[in-house]
């Protein structure tokens, strides 16, 4: 989200860190400000929580939860344009085009009195690794002090594969005179994470797209498109003649974005391009024929030029005429759409939080930290690991056994290293609260496996079929949960091929809806066909072979399917061979 009409006292300490939480200020208001040698800016890490300011509150909405250390109103403030910049990105783009989670996003906010800081401790460590790295001079010690700044971030956007989490601190007073957007990352998040997975073409000109909109009024009205540079955009607004050149329509939609940064430029362009040209007339008449075409790629179509001209009913050159043509007006012109009324927010409001709420929603944003942490500063990792570790403690201790906070602190462990330590909390969980989100239902499972494969309980080091079904356990209670994941199928067949042949097609379908979610995932392909061969669905082998083929295969799986292949034309004919050979009946 973005943050405008920012005051401009409060501009200097927040911008550093805004564009890396996910927040944005409008160019006007940026002031000028002296960067330093280095700034290494860090997630909040505290000893102990600011006992100054108003107590924890909570506010939950279907897809929203809200911890916050402000004010009720701006805790709604917060929600209602939430709310709002949600069904605005409906208006452009239909929900079933965008990604979906079951579990809620959270937002962890603080005021100014309550902003958490980096503890000193933190500072000292990196301190002492950068004297270190300059070889342990005093001198040069000393010198890497003063080069770098090291601070606490004022917002994050953390995501993990099935939730996100945000973090911020607002000037309470004017919060609730102030809008929120969309930034292009969360943007990009919305699109791109879903399942299937939208062609990148589509993802980045939506970004471009979107990021010229003006969506305080209604109707939304998305402004001038730029085509490459600024130059190429001011003679084109000064010649509809200017030449342009777009990228062949066959190229364009098969071919991967080029990395060069001016035919990057262009390329993002036209996808911009592409699709306002799809999403602009009266009525919109283009824009069912867009959706059709992206769901048709997305499922795993090849785009031909015969797909584009069964959704859109003109051939290549045709719309790459139109699209040069429609390129004159769209630099100097807007396009609007009805907002219409988003459906009113659920009438909640703020509680005070109780200690499950504050040790689920903050630890889970702690949570998220360690990741984060362990990619940029690893040696910084079991302090943050032991942040989130405390403020689950604060309810655990007290006997709270939420299954949700039972999860969470399940998967902080994971991702802390520590997977002895993760499988009580998850094995909790699923007990008390019979289903778990995503990721966590996966991880249990992988737990179960390792130990499972310690002592297989079937000949040639296999797993017995009550092996199998206790370690799929878990992923079979959460089926229904979003989003799917690749890693819940990719384990589920490489139990099923270490375990003792005993699957109906009916339990092989599980991974045909793995692979309508992932379908261009050859791995996955080739599994679910080697399943299927070894249970004799020679079939459906056969068809899943033909498919991996076709999803681009590199050279090592390519190999693989064929000799799989082989192998089931060495079977089939000796099929075919015993049943001529045998007695006709009756």
């Amino acid at each position: 989200m973005t943050l405008r009409a920012l005051p401009r006292c409060r501009l200097l300490a927040l911008l550093a860190a805004l564009m890396l939480a996910g927040f944005r200020l409008t160019a006007a208001d940026n002031p000028p400000a002296a960067t330093p040698e280095r700034v290494v800016e860090l997630p909040p890490l505290m000893v102990a929580e600011p006992i100054n300011g108003p107590p924890w509150h909570y506010l939950e909405t279907p897809d929203l939860e809200v911890l916050a250390r402000c004010n009720d109103p701006a805790i709604m403030h917060f929600a209602e344009e939430w709310h709002r910049l949600q069904h605005l990105l409906t208006v452009l783009v239909p929900e079933n085009m965008q990604a979906h989670r079951s579990v809620p996003d959270i937002a962890v906010i603080y005021n100014e009195e309550t902003k958490p800081t980096v503890a000193q401790e933190v500072v000292a460590d990196l301190l002492r690794d950068e004297k270190e790295t300059k070889g342990g001079n005093r001198e040069e010690g000393r010198r890497g002090k003063r080069d770098v700044s090291y601070s606490s971030m004022p917002n994050l956007r953390l995501s993990d594969r099935d939730g996100t989490a945000s973090f911020f601190i607002i000037e309470e007073k004017n919060f609730t005179r102030t809008s929120l957007a969309l930034t292009p990352d969360y943007i990009r998040s919305a699109l791109r994470n879903r399942t299937p997975a939208p062609p990148t073409w589509f993802v980045e000109g939506f970004v471009e797209l979107y990021d010229k909109g003006d969506y305080e009024q209604n109707p939304i009205t998305l402004g001038p498109v730029e085509w490459g540079s600024e130059a190429d955009t001011k003679n084109l607004k000064a010649d509809p003649d200017y030449p342009r050149a777009l990228v062949p329509l066959a190229d364009f939609f098969t071919q991967p974005p080029p990395t060069a940064p001016a035919d990057a430029a262009l390329w993002r362009s036209q996808a911009s391009l592409f699709l306002r040209w799809a999403m602009d007339g009266e009525n919109h008449p283009r824009r069912e024929a867009l959706w059709q075409f992206v769901t048709r790629i997305s499922a795993g179509g090849f785009v031909t030029e015969d797909m584009f001209r069964d959704c859109f009913g003109l051939g290549y050159v045709d719309a790459q005429e139109r699209l040069s043509d429609y390129l004159a007006s769209a630099v100097i012109g807007s396009v609007h759409f009805d907002a219409g009324k988003p459906e009113p927010l659920p009438k909640v409001v703020p509680r005070l939080a109780n200690d499950a709420d504050i040790a689920r929603v903050k630890g889970d944003l702690e949570r998220l930290e360690i990741t984060w942490i362990k990619s940029r500063y690893p040696q910084l990792t079991q302090k943050y690991a032991e942040q989130a570790r405390r403020t689950f403690a604060r309810a655990y201790d007290k006997g709270l056994r939420d299954p949700r906070l039972l999860a969470v602190m399940g998967l902080c462990e994971v991702d802390a290293g520590n997977d002895a330590g993760a499988q009580k909390y998850l094995e909790s969980a699923l007990r008390g609260g019979g289903m778990l989100r995503p990721r966590a239902s996966y991880e249990l499972a992988r737990l179960r496996y390792a130990e499972a494969k310690k002592k297989p309980g079937a000949q040639g080091d296999r797993l017995s079929a009550e092996q199998a079904t206790d370690v799929l356990q878990p992923l079979a209670s959460s089926r229904i949960a979003l989003p799917p994941l690749l890693e819940t199928y990719a384990l589920t067949a490489e139990v099923w091929a270490r375990s003792v042949p005993a699957f109906t097609r009916q339990n092989l379908s599980f991974l045909d809806e793995g692979i309508t979610y992932f379908p261009r995932n050859v791995p996955l392909i080739y599994q679910a066909a080697w399943l299927n061969a070894r249970q004799g669905f020679t079939t459906e082998a056969d068809a899943l072979i033909t498919r991996g083929l076709n999803a681009g295969a590199d050279p090592a799986f390519r190999t693989r399917l064929e000799q799989l292949r082989s192998k089931l034309v060495l079977v089939n004919n000796a099929s075919a061979a015993a049943h001529s050979a045998a007695p006709a009946q009756p």
